[in-house]
This record gives structure tokens, sequence and C-alpha cells, in this order.
């Protein structure tokens, strides 16, 4: 069965991220990933201890964790201290950063000095007599072709951020295992059940400008161009990223392009319209999948949510 986690959202003065999984274990997944922002989120490392010795979550741990602001030394210390403590439940994703080195007012690291820190992570993370520590549950959030590429060969284990469009979702998975063959790969989606476009514009608004600047990285790879990209480009530009995750986050008018960022990237509906648009990523291998919890209500309808998932990927009853 895929694994599946809730990547929940803790800020600073919101609910207890012990609770908040707590909660999320009983709609149904297996395990949560903490967000890493530290103008934004208690520190994930810290949560993750607390949760795993207070929970029976099977894995926990940051997504993403920022190597534009951490050095890939303490990551490995801090992971190697989880992997001690909790045995086979320790996990987690780093990534180059987007929100927390834009809140602390730094440059997004180059692509060749985020794959030295992924390199230089994964060597912490060997043991003396070669065997990684955590086998299989660190990866490297990804969400460009060359950035799915250079973490797959770096780290051996990438976590696809590309979407839900199945033509690019497969193209990403099929790229990482170019590069590595054996790589561990996960999925990052953004889903939510919802009753109403308008309830979908309202639900997708926290995350849109952030996977609206995904597209205008890489234009040609999500099949964006001209007068269309244009309009993404003023939805990626109008993201607050100090509200990144919150209701605040979505500047200026909604326009259509909102439309054609959120069909590519959010999952919203009734659940058998989410298990449907699933359906056709079950057969791409993943070892599990990793479900976006800042957008509004997606804790409240937690359940159906899983059982939608679950079922569009094949690990569950049907629907009902």
């Amino acid at each position: 069965m895929t694994a599946l986690l809730l990547n929940i959202a803790a800020p600073w003065h919101g609910p207890d991220p012990v609770r908040s999984a707590a909660r999320a274990l009983a709609g149904g997944v297996d395990g949560v990933g903490l967000l890493d922002s530290p103008r934004l989120f208690a520190d994930g490392f810290v949560e993750t201890q607390r949760i795993l010795d207070a929970t029976a979550a099977g894995l926990a741990g940051p997504c993403v964790a920022s190597l534009g602001l951490r050095h890939p030394a303490t990551v490995a210390g801090a992971l190697r201290t989880l992997e001690l403590r909790h045995p086979g439940r320790a996990f987690a994703v780093v990534g180059r950063g987007e929100s927390s080195v834009r809140n602390e007012g730094l440059p997004m690291p180059p692509l060749r000095d985020h794959t030295a820190a992924l390199a230089s992570l994964r060597a912490a993370l060997t043991t003396d007599d070669g065997a990684p520590v955590a086998p299989g549950r660190i990866l490297g959030a990804a969400s460009g072709p060359r950035t799915i590429a250079a973490t797959a060969a770096a780290l051996g284990g990438v976590l696809v951020d590309v979407g839900v469009d199945p033509g690019v979702v497969a193209r990403a998975v099929r790229l990482a295992r170019e590069h590595a063959a054996d790589a561990t790969v996960w999925l990052f989606l953004r889903a939510t059940p919802t009753s109403s476009e308008a309830e979908a514009a309202t639900a997708t608004d926290p995350l849109l400008g952030s996977c609206a600047m995904r597209i205008v990285a890489a234009p040609e790879w999500y099949g964006v161009s001209g007068k269309e990209l244009d309009a993404v480009r003023a939805v990626a530009e109008s993201h607050d990223y100090a509200r990144h995750g919150s209701a605040g986050a979505r500047g200026g008018a909604r326009t259509e392009a909102d439309g054609l960022v959120r069909d590519r990237f959010v999952l919203t509906g009734d659940p058998g319209r989410i298990a449907a648009r699933i359906r056709p990523l079950a057969g791409l291998g993943a070892t599990g999948v990793v479900l976006a919890g800042a957008l509004p209500g997606t804790l409240e309808r937690l359940p159906e949510l899983v059982g939608a998932v679950r079922h569009g990927l094949g690990d569950g009853e049907e629907h009902r």
C-alpha cells in the first residue's frame, strides 16, 4: 500500500502540532510532515520529536526542510538523532527553500550549490560501513526538470512536486529514474474536497501563487507560453510569501489564470472526482504521497480526502 502523509502547517500561534498530527492520523493518514519556515512555523525538527513521542505516527518529519537556511551537517545531525530515538519512523524532505529564504531576504541557492548540499547530506547520512541512515525516507523536493534530475542523482530520493497533470507527473517520475534507477519517488499532491467553484477558489488561494511560480520557472515543462504565461506570471507575482499557506497570501483580484494554475496543480471537487483524477497516477510506482495540509477545509474533510486518494491509487475500497 502506498504510504500517505499529510503535511500540516503549524504556525507559531496556531493549534498544537501534536494535536493536529493526532487528528490527521485519526483521519486515516500514515504520518505527517511539517512545514519549515522559521518566520511562519514552529521548528519542524523539534515538533517531529514531540509528535513521534506522543503519537503512533508511522512517519513524521520536516517537509520541506530548507537547505537555503540549514547547513546539511545540522540537518543530518537532527535526522540521525530522530532515527536513533525513533527507529524506522524518521522522515524528511529537503529543498532549496521558497518562502523560507524569501522571508529572510536571501536569494534562492543556485542549483549547483543545492546539488552539492544534497550530496553532502547524503554522505553525512551514510554510516561508516556504507549503509544509509533512514533508507528511503530522506527525499529532496523538486518541481522542475533540472532539479528533479539533479536531486535524484545526488540524493537518491525525490518528492516530485509538479502538480496533478498525469502527463507531467509521469515525465517527472521517468526523469528521476533515468538519473537514478533505484531512486525512491514520492508525489506531492495538493487536494481538498470542495462543493463549488467559489469554495475551490477560496481553498486554493493560500498556495496558488507558489504553484504559478513553478510554471513560470519552467514554462515549457508545463506547456504554458505566450499570453497564458504572462497571466500566470501575474498570479505568481501577486503571492505574498510572508503569508504563504494562509488565506492572505493571494494578492490582487482573481483572474482566469487562477483556474489554469489550479487545474494543473490542485485537485478539487467531490471525492469521486478527486479519485478519478488520481487514478492515472496509480501505475507510476510511487512509494508514497504527501498531501498538502495548508488548504482550507483539508483537515476538516480529511477522511473523505484520504478515502478518495487511496481509492484513486487502488489502495482502498471504492469511494461511495
